[in-house]
């Protein structure tokens, strides 16, 4: 078993631990996928488990695609029989098998946040709820939030005030039509497995005994559902195998729980815990400054990452004037590690940010300057408005019950079809207990609808849904959006914009064809599952020679030779939304670790001495977090603000006793726009206007790191500097 050998002795403890409940604390970078996969390989070669009898449940389909990967170059074909997936796709796989116990038809539909979204608007409608008095997304995300919990409309009622009665009352009519329409949201897919296993204990039973090994990636990041499902199964054989990082658990607004990891010895009595601490991408540079501010956290496993990795810089910290000049820094040090160094590329260097909103400045920089980059979590392949129709086609010919797919394109291209004929034939439906596609169908006998245009569009799903099992998938998805006519739309219109949006259709027809030759039993359904489940990292390539801008939360399980991370200000990182509350002040900081540890070879941290927010330009204080790294692992250059008309822009601006002339508060000094002055409480700053005489002199003083101030010379306590 030569992979054995290329683990470290405490990743070889943790792969050949011989049973029983086993956290593994996994540094970042520490090559927690390498112990995963050898623990798999490992119990399969060596200790004669079945592959089938194995769990194996990660966060993103990515982590999950590399490890597969990587297995099948140890186990073979043994590798797919593997249960390896994200927490949804294994609940997906369970509710297909026995979900019909509990009522639900295994075609059913997934529903992403869109749709979600579209359908609470739509029952807030039927209840005759105001969207100026609850935000649709509000409710959505108290629905989410409910389920990530295991909590049913009855419990938010209980609530008793006035919202979560409203919530309580749309989450119930949200779920009774979801089932109407055979759907199901990411929620439902654990929530779901869940009720079955707790109505028919049996199931539970079976699988239980099936999964001799139950495996657990990125354990910080679970939820309460999600831990009570792993619980379930991982209870009977009692080898659960857990891994993850309580330092990088940042995911508490969707949902995650760091109790889970945190509590898992008392969870699992008798629990052994391992701590993978050699780091295997960053410099020691990098990490000692990244172990200097993790170790201000008290909600934690006390750990300490060390590397063999020499070499590399300092950890560099600039003060721009702006978020302008934040920018340029950031494109300056690009082409001067290029020019330096010819073997680096574009795809090297990435740039971090908390919040969405940050990227526009960068991209017009990027732009302007030429340089080519790529954004993670912008507007996504299948977000595209072409993209999304066509799946809503794929949707309803999987699933004619999914009224929302059915709305979306049933008038798109213009058939006749419109809101007034919806509703008639809605109410028809309604009257003779049918879906509304049935209700079409029956429309169309009773000569209701009769335009040839609108009896097409429904003969095209019927004659393709009968030539689908003799056609390969791709063909089947291009001749369904060619018979309704939509491609045809497209192609008429000739611009620029519908020949793109052409393209993107025929890269889905791509898309599906991969798919069918990659699977062994394919399908539409299984396609539309597989899409539902991708993620914005799940999307991610680096085979493009281009910079990568992405949020922080984004930037987690990657890495790169060189990282910025910009807006290190108070009120931006850390966010203004968690000042206020000590455990989201220590997940800011969980976050500004995992986005330091991204980084092997150089880490550059910016902030912006102002910056404009909402259309207004303020000064912004330097974030805590750079203050807690330890001084001897971060450089700073501090370069003042722009608000000085540039003054201050030369770095590290000190001033020196013999500089100082006498304390003064006399207002008949020679003030003089352009003086340099020192003030007790805002420090050094330069005179910009100048107004009254005498005792009521007035002077607009701006400071470099207080910001603008009018002061009356009378009581500043200024003194001038020579």
């Amino acid at each position: 078993m030569t992979f054995l050998k290329e683990l470290n002795p405490v990743q070889k403890e943790a792969a050949t631990f011989e049973g029983g409940p086993l956290l593994v604390i996994a540094g970042a970078g520490s090559g927690k996928t390498r112990v995963l996969t050898s623990r798999i390989a490992y119990l399969v070669l060596k200790k004669g488990v079945a592959a089938e009898r194995i769990l194996s449940v990660t966060f993103t389909n990515k982590a999950a695609g590399e490890m597969r990967e990587r297995l099948r170059g140890l186990l073979g074909k043994e590798a797919d029989r593997l249960w390896l997936g994200t927490f949804h796709s294994v609940g997906l796989r369970i509710l297909k098998k026995d979900g019909r116990l509990i009522g639900i038809d295994r075609d059913f539909t997934v529903y992403g946040d869109d749709d979600q979204l579209r359908l609470v608007k739509l029952v807030m409608n039927e209840l005759s709820l105001s969207d100026k008095a609850f935000s649709p997304r509000m409710i959505l995300s108290r629905i989410d939030h409910a389920k990530n919990e295991g909590l049913y409309p009855e419990d938010i009622a209980r609530g008793g005030d006035f919202p979560s009665k409203r919530v309580a009352e749309v989450y119930s009519l949200y779920q009774k039509k979801l089932r109407e329409m055979n759907a199901m949201d990411f929620g439902d897919l654990i929530c779901e497995v869940l009720r079955l296993f707790k109505n028919h204990p049996d199931v539970l039973a079976r699988y239980r005994e099936n999964f001799r090994h139950v495996l657990v990636d990125e354990y910080q990041d679970t939820n309460k559902v999600q831990c009570m499902l792993v619980n379930s199964l991982a209870s009977g054989w009692r080898n659960i195998f857990a891994v993850g990082d309580p330092d990088q658990s940042i995911y508490a607004w969707r949902g995650a729980d760091i109790r889970n990891i945190m509590e898992f010895e008392r969870d699992w009595k008798g629990a052994t815990v391992l701590r993978l601490e050699e780091n295997y991408r960053s410099t020691r540079h990098i990490l000692s400054a990244a172990n200097s501010l993790i170790e201000k956290n008290k909600n934690r496993y006390k750990k300490e990452l060390r590397t063999a990795k020499e070499g590399g810089v300092p950890v560099k910290y600039f003060r721009t004037d702006n978020e302008h000049d934040e920018a340029g820094e950031v494109i300056g040090h690009i082409r001067g590690i290029m020019d330096e160094d010819t073997t680096f590329s574009y795809r090297d260097f990435s740039v971090f940010y908390r919040t969405n909103a940050q990227s526009r400045i960068l991209e017009e920089h990027f732009m302007k300057e030429g340089i080519p980059y790529t954004i993670v979590g912008n507007v996504k392949f299948y977000e595209r408005q072409e993209i999304k129709d066509a799946l809503a086609y794929l949707k309803v010919l999987v699933n004619p019950k999914d009224i929302l797919s059915l709305k979306r394109i049933i008038n798109v291209p213009p058939r006749g079809i419109g809101a007034a004929t919806q509703e008639s034939v809605s109410y028809l439906a309604q009257q003779g207990g049918m879906t509304l596609y049935e209700g079409f169908e029956e429309a169309i006998k009773k000569g209701v609808i009769k335009k040839p245009e609108q009896i097409e569009f429904f003969k095209a799903f019927k004659k393709v849904r009968g030539e689908s099992p003799t056609l390969p998938l791709h063909e089947t998805a291009l001749k369904l959006l060619e018979d309704t006519g939509y491609m045809g739309m497209w192609e008429k219109e000739r611009s620029e914009e519908a020949l793109q949006r052409i393209e993107n259709i025929h890269e889905l027809i791509s898309a599906i064809k991969d798919f069918g030759e990659a699977n062994v039993s394919p399908s539409i359904g299984a396609f539309l599952e597989h899409v539902s489940l991708v993620s914005d990292v799940d999307l991610y390539e680096d085979k493009d020679d281009r910079a990568t801008l992405m949020t922080l939360h984004s930037a987690k399980g990657l890495e790169f030779p060189v990282v910025f991370m910009v807006g290190m200000e108070e009120g931006l990182f850390p966010h203004i939304r968690a000042m206020e509350s000590a455990n989201e002040i220590e997940e800011e900081r969980r976050l500004c670790y995992v986005g330091m540890t991204r980084a092997k070879e150089s880490l550059f941290l910016f902030s912006a001495a102002n910056r404009s927010i909402f259309g207004e330009t303020k000064f912004r204080r330097v974030s805590r977090f750079i203050e807690e790294i330890s001084p001897e692992f971060l450089e700073k250059t501090e370069q003042g603000g722009a608000y000085c008309g540039g003054v201050f822009k030369e770095p590290r601006y000190t001033f020196d006793d013999s500089q100082v002339g006498p304390p003064t508060g006399r207002w008949d000094e020679p003030w003089k726009v352009g003086m340099k002055v020192l003030h007790p409480d805002f420090g050094a700053g330069v005179i910009k206007a100048k107004e009254g005489l005498g005792e009521k002199t007035k002077l607009t003083v701006c400071f470099l790191h207080g910001g603008t101030k009018k002061l009356a010379v009378k009581y500043a306590s200024l003194t001038a500097v020579f």
